[in-house]
């Protein structure tokens, strides 16, 4: 029997015909025909030299038909409706090629993307068409579908990790004045607000904000809409950090965990009658990942303010600190960090959770990486939130797919690295009949697609 297999020689990698065959009671192969030679993710198709068959075109197959049966097990393409396989190309593109609308087109003649969409055709046309057919739709009750989807799959399905990211936009719609961002830089900024679950950092909701809202009101509206979806339980990190936001999830009857700005009053009140030989003891000890910190707790506006002492954390700070030629704020709490939170639970369980919160940190760095929601080429502030929402799904995707190879040790964003070669051939023979054959998988390539349960014809 004949197939499609990658050898490589050298620096180079190519795809060759072979076939297998019994010699001395064990099972060998031998190569039949050259077929093309890969470079840069690319397959270069040669016609052979036998008059038999030509090798007429090398396409781009298993990792999109991955996503694709991914975003079909979350039910993604139900939740879209009429327009909902032009959407999906541009959603799979955001995982795997990050081309523009314009640019996709071309990219999706190269790849399998029509015939496992079960398309004629992608023009720039429909996929415009449909994004404005999108943005037109009630995507809250997509969000929340998907979101009862995750969290029926979730074990600790009521703590929710909240944060917030900023992206520039300079559009026409953009009325509001500029602030700095996070890199220093002052621009008119576009704010998105993220709900992930705790444990395997699904997504749960998204906002969209104008760059000049406050975290107190983005805040206030994330927890009342996480409070009706089901989630009594909320992570915050430092952004979002003030009394009134203390205030608010004690008022709204919320319960959660939230980091502090090490103030001048807070450190009156609470750092200075810490005992640094008290603290720094056995006792006191909790060791993280990387690292391990000491803990003393205060009883606090209905809760508990944990301060954190972290020994490293402290060097660092103090070199910083003789670095600098002003040396009039001197800061009497080098190595320290707060925590707040209002659960019925340990301070050493809060501070645990707390620092596990990172999944949601890493969900941005996926939407900004490998989705590639930064930076924003649009100029309509409805064309941005739209783009947001498709950078979102693509997201959901990517999170249950880790999800599902998780026990592989591999991420997501690798697995589809990996699937990449995952080509198939058109071979048409000199009588005109034409055949399609996959190339052969390596083994991890099979057990990723194991994991994914995919499925595809030989």
């Amino acid at each position: 029997m004949s197939f499609i297999r990658k050898m490589k020689k050298g620096s180079s990698v190519y795809l060759v015909k072979v076939e297998s065959y019994r010699q001395d009671g064990k099972v060998k192969q031998r190569v039949i025909e050259y077929i093309g030679k890969e470079e840069e993710g690319r397959v270069i198709p040669k016609k052979t030299t036998q008059s038999d068959f030509n090798i007429t075109k090398v396409t781009q197959f298993l990792d999109i038909l991955t996503v694709d049966t991914i975003g079909k097990s979350l039910e993604i393409p139900d939740f879209l409706g009429t327009n909902s396989k032009y959407l999906l190309s541009l959603i799979y593109s955001h995982l795997i090629k990050k081309v523009s609308v314009y640019k996709l087109p071309e990219w999706a003649e190269k790849t399998e993307i029509v015939n496992i969409l079960k398309l004629k055709k992608i023009t720039a046309k429909d996929l415009y068409t449909a994004i404005e057919k999108f943005a037109e739709m009630d995507f809250e009750i997509i969000q929340k579908m998907l979101a009862e989807k995750f969290r029926a799959i979730e074990d600790d399905n009521r703590i929710a990790v909240l944060d917030i990211t900023d992206t520039y936009f300079n559009g026409k719609d953009a009325d509001w004045k500029s602030r700095r961002g996070k890199d220093g830089k002052y621009d008119k900024l576009i704010q998105i607000a993220l709900a992930v679950t705790f444990n395997n950092g699904f997504p749960i909701m998204h906002k969209t904000y104008e760059g000049n809202i406050s975290n107190i009101k983005i805040f206030v509206d994330m927890i009342n809409d996480l409070k009706i979806y089901g989630y009594d339980s909320i992570i915050v990190d430092r952004g979002f950090s003030s009394q009134k936001n203390i205030d608010n999830l004690n008022e709204y009857g919320l319960k959660g965990i939230m980091g502090i700005r090490l103030s001048n009053k807070i450190g009156s009140e609470s750092l200075s009658k810490i005992n640094r030989d008290e603290i720094f003891t056995k006792e006191c000890q909790l060791e993280l990942k990387n690292t391990k910190v000491y803990l003393h707790g205060f009883d606090y506006q209905k809760g508990r303010l944990i301060a954190v002492f972290n020994p490293a954390i402290e060097i660092s700070q103090r070199e910083k600190y003789f670095e600098k030629t002003d040396k009039s704020r001197a800061n009497k709490y080098f190595g320290y960090s707060l925590i707040y939170h209002n659960l019925s639970i340990t301070d050493r369980q809060a501070v645990s959770k707390y620092f596990d919160k990172d999944i949601v940190e890493r969900s941005f760095k996926k939407i900004k990486g490998p989705i590639s929601l930064h930076p924003l080429q649009v100029w309509k502030l409805e064309n941005i939130k739209t783009h947001i929402k498709i950078c979102y799904l693509a997201f959901a995707i990517l999170a249950y797919m880790e999800y599902k190879i998780k026990p592989i040790g591999m991420s997501a964003t690798e697995a589809l690295k990996t699937l990449q070669g995952g080509y198939k051939v058109n071979i048409e023979f000199e009588d005109k009949r034409n055949i399609e054959k996959v190339v052969t998988l390596k083994k991890i390539q099979q057990q990723i697609i194991d994991s994914l349960n995919v499925v595809y014809k030989m």
